[in-house]
């Protein structure tokens, strides 16, 4: 098996390619259901019905949960989307691959104007649909992590919130798996509670509760919460979706060690194989768009030659 490279195909049939129990980890961010057209034959996200997107999409991981070591483990980055919630003539966004920039088409009619069982208006559950089913297939679900974006796109809507954040779904394979954990600051009034307690009590936490103040204020840090701010970052390449470094950062050091392979059976443009590289991990890409493997190489080659990793 090759490390290291971007594969060029479907993600479900080219993981067949892969050896049983080879990965150590994936991560990835698949294309949301009625939300862009890639440009790709094959792709993932125009099935008719959301009830197609999601049996496809998991048996695409019922392939990547086979590629898993048993102590490995799968994160998924996954959008929701409304029903109905575009005019029928600006709904599915397309990328244009042969272009420098990002251009914006649309199709004749939206796959999301009417969904079945769904009202208009109302979401459409996506990424809790999949998770369910998902855990039907086998899958330990361990986290629910919130991607929060504080400089998420502006929105003209005025009967609802502006959406500004996605979902990272932490998944295993085994009840045991690989995981460094994986640490944050301390709050200042987490630090003042443990050394006062609460509730205006005077003397320390565990004089009265038989707390270890030692064990909870690690010198390293809190163990780190589920609601994760990170910017989004674009890309001057032709590339819609672009998840930032930052966010996988984590995932990948608590995920993965050393020396170990990262799987991302949708590549992209790349950034999950920058990030692997970055810190001494290896990484095997499955990617359908030629143009995008081409962009995601470009990248990789301008790390390896800023020496930025040590491989």
């Amino acid at each position: 098996m090759k490390i290291n490279c971007i594969l060029q195909g479907n993600a479900k049939d080219t993981l067949k390619t892969i050896p049983n129990e080879s990965i150590d980890m994936c991560i990835t961010s698949p294309p949301y259901w009625a939300l862009r057209d890639y440009g790709a034959k094959g792709q993932l996200g125009l099935e008719p019905n959301f009830s197609a997107y999601i049996e496809n999409l998991c048996d695409v991981f019922d392939e990547v949960k086979r590629t898993l070591k048993k102590e490995g483990t799968c994160w998924v980055n996954l959008g929701d989307t409304y029903a109905g919630s575009q005019s029928t003539n600006s709904s599915v966004k397309c990328a244009n691959q042969f272009n420098a920039h990002v251009k914006e088409c649309y199709r004749k009619k939206a796959i999301n104007s009417k969904v079945e069982g769904v009202q208009n208006k109302c979401l459409t559950l996506i990424p809790f649909r999949f998770a369910l089913e998902m855990v039907n297939r086998g899958w330990i679900l361990r986290n629910v992590i919130i991607w929060h974006k504080p400089n998420c796109m502006p929105s003209s809507v005025k009967d609802r919130f502006t959406v500004d954040f996605e979902y990272l779904f932490f998944f295993s394979k085994s009840k045991k798996y690989f995981f460094k954990q994986q640490r944050e600051p301390h709050k200042d009034e987490s630090i003042i509670r443990t050394s006062y307690g609460w509730n205006g009590h005077r003397e320390p936490m565990s004089s009265y509760c038989g707390m270890n103040i030692e064990k909870m204020c690690h010198p390293d840090g809190r163990n780190k919460r589920c609601v994760w701010t990170v910017p989004t970052k674009g890309l001057r390449d032709a590339h819609f979706a672009v998840y930032p470094n930052k966010l996988i950062e984590t995932p990948i050091s608590a995920g993965c060690s050393e020396k170990g392979i990262v799987l991302d059976p949708f590549l992209g443009s790349g950034t999950t194989a920058l990030v692997a590289l970055k810190q001494n991990k290896r990484f095997l890409g499955i990617e359908l768009n030629k143009s995008y493997i081409k962009i995601a190489k470009r990248r990789i080659l301008s790390l390896l030659e800023n020496g930025k990793s040590n491989i």
